[in-house]
């Protein structure tokens, strides 16, 4: 006879986890819990971009119609507002039907971004700091329920940010024509210094070209900052938060280089171009960015040109040739020493282990 065992008691109830019930700590975290809409991006379809553009007219429409002839601030600030909500609605509500939803973020975004420029016009808000300020109205839309995730708001929330830095930190730049307002407002005893210089009708050097060069520098670091954040969110898998940032990254990128190049006029903007699109063109590749890469690769080659032409100043076509074979033979050779560089790293990292 086998021997009587007793039951075993129940196991005691395992507490519920955290992890869905918990707030995000960081921003990783975050986005996770955005789901695929920060990592996948929709699938472009013609009724969806018809609606989403139907919206914005909408928009458009009823805010001129609200504000009149008279361009009233009332009205355009109640058909901003009112078209807003009805976005939201939409949005809320409309889960099942694309087509609204994409004209409701058409909607959303427009009357956003008409609240935000009839506001810094209206109150005389000081540019730069209205754009940053829209920047960061357009990143809480995206954050929170109704346009969460839509990567549109954050999109435009980076271009404003970009732009509102330039102008914020860049400062004025004083023109004949400016100090000749800046009289008509106050007289002579507010003018600035700088309007009594004698370089003040010049272009550069001088005042014009001083400025260019503060808007170049901030308009590469900015653009520097957002294409490295656009790699970090191809690595760790977030696409379609990365692909929000890309036209803000380029515009930052190649305005800056534009100006220092203006600035500098020599060899060393083409320098900077060439090494600006080498970044675009590298970021673009690793995250399998077709549009990315050749806008890189075609920037790169602009400033190889230029940094050859700046260089030895051909005078002649003949010499104006040469000058552009010996740039085209270092932009064939760049990918060769790119790829030589990184196998000489990896052999040395597997020496060191």
């Amino acid at each position: 006879m086998t021997e009587f065992q007793p039951p075993l008691p129940p196991p005691p109830p395992s507490e519920p986890t955290s992890v869905t019930s918990t707030k995000p700590t960081n921003l990783w975290q975050f986005l996770d819990s955005m789901g695929d809409d920060a990592k996948v991006r929709p699938e472009p379809r013609l009724s969806t971009a018809l609606s989403g553009l139907a919206g914005l007219l909408l928009t458009l429409g009823w805010t001129g119609l609200l504000s009149g002839d008279s361009g009233s601030m009332s009205g355009l600030y109640a058909g901003a507002i009112t078209a807003f909500g009805a976005a939201l609605a939409i949005r809320l509500k409309a889960n099942k039907n694309a087509d609204l939803q994409a004209a409701a973020i058409g909607a959303g975004i427009t009357s956003l971004l008409v609240f935000c420029i009839g506001f810094i016009n209206d109150t005389g808000m000081n540019a730069g700091l209205g754009l940053i300020l829209a920047s960061v109205l357009h990143v809480a839309v995206w954050a929170l329920p109704g346009f969460r995730g839509r990567s549109i708001f954050l999109g435009f929330a980076a271009l404003a940010l970009i732009f509102g830095l330039s102008s914020a930190l860049g400062g004025e730049v004083l023109t004949n024509d400016r100090c000749e307002e800046l009289y008509y407002e106050g007289g002579y005893g507010d003018l600035p210094d700088e309007c009594y210089e004698d370089n003040i009708y010049s272009d550069l050097p001088g005042s014009v070209g001083n400025y260019l060069g503060q808007q170049g520098v901030i308009y590469l670091i900015a653009g520097t900052a957002l294409v490295l954040g656009v790699a970090t969110l191809d690595r760790r898998g977030y696409k379609a938060v990365g692909t929000a940032l890309i036209p803000a990254g380029m515009v930052a990128i190649l305005s800056g280089a534009l100006l220092m190049a203006v600035r500098m006029a020599n060899a060393g903007a083409g320098v900077l171009a060439a090494i600006a699109g080498l970044a675009l063109c590298y970021v673009g590749s690793r995250g399998d960015r077709r549009a990315m890469t050749w806008w890189g690769a075609a920037m790169t080659t602009i400033g190889v040109a230029g940094f050859f032409l700046g260089a030895f100043t051909p005078d002649t076509s003949t010499a104006t040739a040469f000058a552009i074979i010996a740039a085209g033979g270092i932009l064939a050779l760049t990918p060769y020493i790119i790829k030589k560089a990184a196998e000489n790293k990896t052999v040395s990292n597997t020496m060191t282990e």
